[in-house]
């Protein structure tokens, strides 16, 4: 397959990745022919890997270590693992190691206020006065702070705030549910809760009064609630006078913050990240793999309760400006959006791979990105080449991951092609494998992703799960001694890697595993198509039918003419087994807040489960769509 893009030799060896590969070689008399000869010194000497991360970031903490990883690698899993015991440090810290009193910290718009710019030492005011406000209060370290907040820079402040303190932080955004909201707070026993009640989006107002008065309920340990729209809050912060900020050193595996699973029909896991982990990680995610750099502006759109909020929270480790922009991305035709990318001179630009294949038919001019990221989803073929002809020269990076490790194991690389519909590389340090059903490593053909020794921004454990019962049930019982992600994928010898999405929405079509993201791939190659969902509903005889729900673009209808159209597309793309026995128009596709596809809740409605019982209507981002899907259901199949 020829490349879409192949970097510049001044592009690759001005990277961080470039120079970090010369600072290991230096440190540890090696040499690396290529990228695939690095990767692999990375996992086979886990722990110098590790220690140079370490120490090519300057990494500041107290105390000593005598082991980068204890563990006892004949143990059936790496639940437990123990990284750089024995150092204490400070996320926060690290953050304002890149203090520069009048640059520019952050950058934000929103779809209803005007730009604006926050220096260093006005984000520092901020956090400081907060973090005295929270020490009044008797928050300490260890302590849970949660929040219902936006995109925002308060929110990146209050953050910072609790984290200078030791405390651990947990935050939903606001278009959550009430019931979503309890069950993810619950869990945690919070001391402290900040809360926006009032918040726009989409030119709508939305009021998260009775939201509030529900935590006050439900949430029995809440000693405080701080209500960022009542006038109060602005008051009480400016009684303090800025003080140079403190940082309380934690020990490697305390915990930053807690993450949620999707919890799309049971209550959600209280995913708990450690705070060395996710430093290290983000330092060597952001840097090396997505060649982020001093002085650029980088955005990711995003929610609060999307993981990728705290992934791009620490682009602010690399020196670089966090540019934020909160309401729908879509705002005013898209302007809004793109008025603030070019405003701010973003040159990284990330965002869901469902937002860059609704824009491919979109003109954007005066406006090039040095990167552009996407993940939530597989990103088409057919989009990196929209997006790779809109803007040349930029380097399309997309990534795979997910909130169990808070951030990327396949991603980006500053010294190799980019081939479209694929990812270019396992990161450093990342040991990813495709195993067949037999648990055997397998390349050019599609295996299930698996991670075979530990990565230190694995959970330390999900919130008061006894025994890591649910923790080992979720990563550990489907292969001996590796991590099994859940996604299909195919590592393809000399070049990069393709996701077919997740291997719980296999489609099995006559003892066939076809991945869900080909029928997407196909069915988004054309025009008429906006989004798509597909399912295969088994029958108690042991057969089996492929549905594919079809979004058609404003103004067209699934005719006899389109249905043949996508038939034709799909069987000439990639074969007969990948054509739908049934096609049915939808008016929208349900996806959760993060974005993504709700695959297996449509299928659990066509398999006869109740409405109620297939889905929680408080993690979705449209939750009306799903009602349709059981209308079908009950129409078509009963």
């Amino acid at each position: 397959m020829a490349a879409l893009w192949t970097p510049s030799k001044q592009y690759a060896e001005s990277s961080t990745l470039y120079a970090f590969q010369k600072f290991v070689e230096q440190r540890y008399s090696v040499h690396f022919a290529d990228y695939q000869g690095f990767h692999a010194w990375s996992i086979e000497h886990i722990e110098s890997f590790w220690e140079a991360i370490l120490h090519f970031f300057n990494i500041s903490y107290s105390g000593t270590y005598n082991k980068v990883l204890s563990w006892n690698a004949n143990e059936k899993d790496f639940i437990g693992v123990r990284w750089f015991e024995g150092i204490e440090l400070s996320y926060a810290e690290h953050i304002f190691k890149s203090f520069d009193a009048n640059s520019i910290a952050i950058k934000f718009c929103s779809e209803y206020e005007a730009y604006k710019e926050i220096t260093w030492q006005e984000l520092e005011s901020k956090v400081s006065m907060i973090q005295q406000f929270l020490m009044d209060r008797g928050i300490r370290k260890g302590d849970r702070v949660v929040g219902v907040l936006n995109n925002r820079v308060d929110t990146v402040a209050i953050f910072l705030a609790v984290n200078s303190l030791g405390a651990i932080w947990s935050c939903c955004s606001p278009d959550f549910g009430d019931r979503a909201l309890a069950e993810r707070f619950e869990q945690i026993e919070p001391k402290l809760l900040f809360i926006e009640t009032s918040y726009q989006y989409n030119d709508k107002i939305f009021s998260k009064r009775d939201t509030l008065e529900m935590l006050k309920n439900s949430l029995k340990t809440l000693q405080e609630v701080v209500d960022l729209n009542d006038s109060m809050w602005n008051s009480s912060i400016e009684n303090y006078t800025p003080q140079p900020l403190t940082f309380v050193r934690v020990p490697f595996a305390h915990p930053i913050w807690i993450l949620y699973s999707s919890g799309t029909t049971g209550k959600p896991k209280a995913i708990t990240h450690s705070t060395g982990g996710n430093l290290l990680e983000h330092y060597k995610a952001l840097a090396i793999h997505q060649n982020v750099q001093k002085g650029e502006n980088f955005i990711w759109y995003t929610t609060t309760g999307w993981m990728m909020w705290n992934y791009a929270l620490s682009s602010l480790l690399c020196s670089a400006t966090l540019c934020m922009f909160d309401g729908i991305i879509n705002h005013n035709g898209h302007r809004t959006f793109w008025d603030f990318l070019k405003r701010a001179k973003v040159h990284h630009l990330g965002a869901g791979a469902v937002y860059f294949t609704s824009i491919e038919h979109l003109e954007i001019k005066d406006y090039q990105p040095k990167v552009i990221g996407s993940t939530g989803s597989p990103l088409p073929a057919s989009t990196f080449e929209a997006l790779q002809a809109k803007f040349p020269d930029v380097h399309i990076i997309s990534l795979s991951g997910g909130t169990d490790v808070c951030s990327a194991f396949l991603s980006g690389n500053s010294m190799l092609p980019v081939f479209a519909g694929q990812l270019q590389c396992k990161t450093l340090g990342a040991d990813i494998a495709a195993y067949n059903e037999e648990g055997h490593s397998v390349e050019n053909e599609v295996g299930e992703l698996v991670i075979r020794k530990p990565m230190p921004s694995m959970p330390v454990y999900f919130w008061n799960d006894e025994e890591n019962k649910k923790y080992r049930e979720s990563y550990f019982d489907k292969f001996p001694h590796v991590w099994a992600h859940g996604d299909w994928i195919k590592i393809i010898s000399g070049e990069g890697i393709i996701i077919y999405g997740r291997s719980d929405a296999t489609l099995n079509r006559g003892g066939v595993r076809i991945g869900t993201a080909e029928i997407y791939n196909g069915v988004h190659s054309l025009k008429e198509v906006k989004d798509a969902l597909v399912i295969t509903v088994d029958k108690v005889d042991g057969s089996s039918k492929m549905v594919l729900f079809v979004q058609p673009e404003k103004d067209v209808l699934l005719d006899e003419k389109l249905t043949v159209q996508i038939k034709n597309t799909l069987r000439t793309q990639y074969s007969p087994r990948h054509v739908p026995d049934l096609i049915f128009q939808v008016h929208d596709i349900p996806y959760t807040l993060s974005g993504k596809k709700l695959e297996l809740p449509v299928k659990k409605i066509f398999s006869g489960k109740s409405l109620e019982s297939s889905v929680s209507r408080d993690i979705m981002r449209n939750p009306d769509s799903i009602a349709e899907y059981f209308k079908i259901y009950k129409e078509k199949f009963l």
